[in-house]
């Protein structure tokens, strides 16, 4: 699945276009800052464009709505198009992180009643026209501090008003990197030691817990889907609790695995749309160019082009133990070892899932501690599994393939899982 057009970019979109639209005189923030010059003359990503490259890769398209810059006439017009040109018109977002309080979107909606009303009457109409369509609407994962505010007041309103005909509710999650308070201690990026990485391990895990508490509140009966989610870092500030320190290093690429799996924990969650697939290395999990690593400390820092991001690496191995399988269980490690992250929160060094189907078994284990752990497989396993293991120092930089320690094998009673590690183990021949 790929989100299209994507996040805060489709409610600035002209699908006519393929790009951006060019009349932003109503706007009172004009286009975001980190939509350039550039991005406002692309014009590539028309239906069609769309539609070839969905079809070679057998990909299913999650529309997000354009409910800022156009309306619900011009919307219902684009999924038409999309559904005569052969893309299956199955997964519907109504618009993209309106809970923000900038200029733009409290003109369009000035409270969150706004949004509700309007949402209903665009699920009601696309429901008119797509009635196999599963349609969300716009959900907080993490409401804020401030109890007056637009996004704490958000999921109240969206609850009582326009969930009850929606299918689904959306949240996105941007963890920060855990190092707000210790201080950068080296010269060459990236900006930690190996005291600081229980800290940043600890993150995801911090993160779910206080996300779990807020969608407590969402109904047993309504789908939850985590349309954006990674680390969060700034390349253009100062602010030291802010700067970049960890992204595009292998820590970040299990920091990312730990979010996508801590998503099973809520059966309720049915989709999880990584951010994003191609770009730089703060975000994506292909890398685009031989200037997508982003090094605060190298700017002539070269990466391959196309090559797996540290979270492409980690993402890679879920999609593989995670492909035709059915179902999935936490795995109950005996005599776990407990790391502790900010707050003295505690989470496990071990964390892993069994995915099955009616005939096959993977599993998906993260190591993260930095002890070699030997385990036992035959209680998971009956018979010999393959396994595939990535491995690294945190602090490795990953730009391009090879960085990364691999080992391939297979067993019948034990496995070593190497510190810092993901290993992927199943009875199939893959």
């Amino acid at each position: 699945m790929i989100r299209i057009p994507g996040g805060s970019v489709s409610n600035y979109w002209n699908w006519q276009k393929g790009g951006l639209i060019e009349d932003i005189s109503s706007l009172p923030d004009g286009l975001p800052r980190f939509m350039t010059n550039k991005d406002r003359q692309y014009t590539a990503s028309k239906l069609k464009d769309f539609y070839a490259g969905f079809e070679t890769n057998a990909l299913t398209p999650l529309f997000v709505l354009n409910m800022l810059t156009s309306d619900l006439k011009s919307q219902l017009k684009m999924l038409q198009t999309a559904r005569d040109l052969g893309m299956p018109v199955k997964y519907v977002e109504l618009g993209n992180e309106f809970y923000f309080g900038t200029k733009n979107y409290r003109k369009m909606f000035p409270r969150p009643q706004d949004y509700a009303k309007t949402a209903n009457q665009w699920v009601s109409a696309i429901k008119q026209e797509f009635p196999e369509a599963e349609i969300a609407v716009i959900g907080v994962g993490s409401r804020g501090k401030n109890s007056l505010g637009r996004r704490y007041k958000w999921n109240e309103e969206i609850i009582a008003t326009t969930l009850p005909l929606a299918d689904a509710i959306t949240i996105h999650k941007y963890p920060s990197n855990g190092l707000a308070n210790r201080k950068i201690s080296t010269e060459k990026y990236p900006y930690f030691l190996k005291e600081d990485i229980p800290f940043i391990l600890g993150e995801p895990f911090e993160s779910w817990y206080k996300t779990s508490n807020t969608i407590r509140d969402f109904p047993e009966n309504k789908k939850i889907w985590v349309t954006e989610y990674n680390l969060i870092e700034k390349t253009d500030t100062t602010q030291e609790e802010k700067r970049q320190r960890i992204a595009g290093s292998w820590i970040h690429g299990m920091y990312t695995l730990s979010m996508s799996l801590l998503f099973l924990e809520d059966p309720r969650i049915e989709i999880a749309c990584n951010h994003m697939l191609i770009g730089s290395s703060q975000f994506s999990t292909i890398l685009t160019n031989e200037k997508s690593f982003k090094n605060p400390s190298d700017k002539n820092t070269v990466s391959q082009p196309l090559a797996l991001s540290a979270t492409g690496s980690s993402l890679k191995l879920l999609g593989d133990a995670t492909e035709g399988m059915t179902n999935a269980q936490k795995i109950d490690f005996a005599q776990n070892l407990t790391l502790t992250g900010n707050d003295e929160f505690s989470y496990p060094a071990l964390y892993g899932w069994m995915f099955t189907n009616e005939t096959e078994k993977s599993s998906l284990i993260l190591n993260l501690s930095n002890r070699q752990i030997e385990l036992e497989v035959s209680s998971l396993f009956k018979s010999q599994i393959n396994y595939e293991t990535i491995s690294g120092s945190p602090r490795d930089l990953v730009t391009r393939p090879g960085i990364l320690q691999q080992k391939i094998g297979n067993t019948k009673t034990k496995i070593i899982l190497p510190p810092y590690s993901v290993t992927k183990m199943s009875n199939n021949k893959k």
